[in-house]
């Protein structure tokens, strides 16, 4: 298990993940996969957290999820 405090939170660590996320991990069969894809979400959503769900770490995070996985850029819940 990762420890998602002590990682680098800035836009180009957000990209990095993001580029290496499977955004479809939740439909494998295989629990390896599941569990990578849901450790590195983890990460992807403890980052948008930490850069406070900036206008430029959505749209990066935007960049690389599916459309039905998109954040809107303005929302009075971050």
């Amino acid at each position: 298990m990762t420890n998602i405090l002590s990682f680098d939170a800035s836009l180009e660590a957000l990209e990095s993940e993001c580029k290496a996320q499977d955004f479809y991990y939740l439909y494998s069969d295989d629990h390896r996969v599941w569990s990578r894809g849901f450790e590195r979400n983890k990460r992807i959503h403890a980052i948008l957290n930490k850069l406070s769900h900036s206008r430029k770490a959505i749209e990066v995070f935007n960049r690389y999820a599916p459309e039905a996985e998109h954040m809107p850029l303005e929302s009075k819940y971050y």
